[in-house]
């Protein structure tokens, strides 16, 4: 039987690789957007930094109604949350980035996010958050 996730935090690279055809990690990718749409997960939380990497990449490398389709999901669904990096945030984010330096401002701000929230999963590809004390990062469901 399949876990249920009440709160999550889902990185980049999952809305990236569920949109791109040629993505290494489409299959897992669309299993957890899947699995978000079939209510398996409660909510996602994402950073605006999330929003603003997604939605450039897609731009950049896929096709404009892509880009768009994520960028409505996020603004329209009732079961993601953005949380907008204010003032406090960005001094955690500055404390993490040094901290930590093979990871990028939008990783820090997603650790960030989770410290804050008090999640404890992240759905990503990326192993730099391996390690991360509080943090069981998932690949699959």
């Amino acid at each position: 039987m399949m876990q249920f996730y009440r709160d999550v935090v889902v990185d980049s690279l999952i809305w990236i690789g569920s949109k791109s055809e040629k993505d290494q990690y489409r299959k897992e990718s669309e299993d957890i957007i899947r699995a978000y749409s079939d209510g398996k997960i409660g909510k996602i939380y994402v950073t605006d930094y999330v929003i603003l990497e997604t939605v450039n990449f897609l731009l950049r490398k896929e096709r404009f109604e892509k880009a768009f389709k994520v960028f409505n999901l996020f603004l329209q669904s009732d079961r993601i949350e953005i949380v907008y990096v204010d003032e406090l945030m960005l001094q955690d984010i500055k404390n993490l980035f040094e901290k930590y330096e093979k990871l990028s401002l939008v990783d820090c701000s997603i650790i960030a996010l989770m410290n804050d929230k008090k999640i404890k999963y992240l759905f990503s590809f990326d192993s730099d958050f391996d390690g991360i004390k509080g943090i069981i990062r998932k690949e699959t469901l």
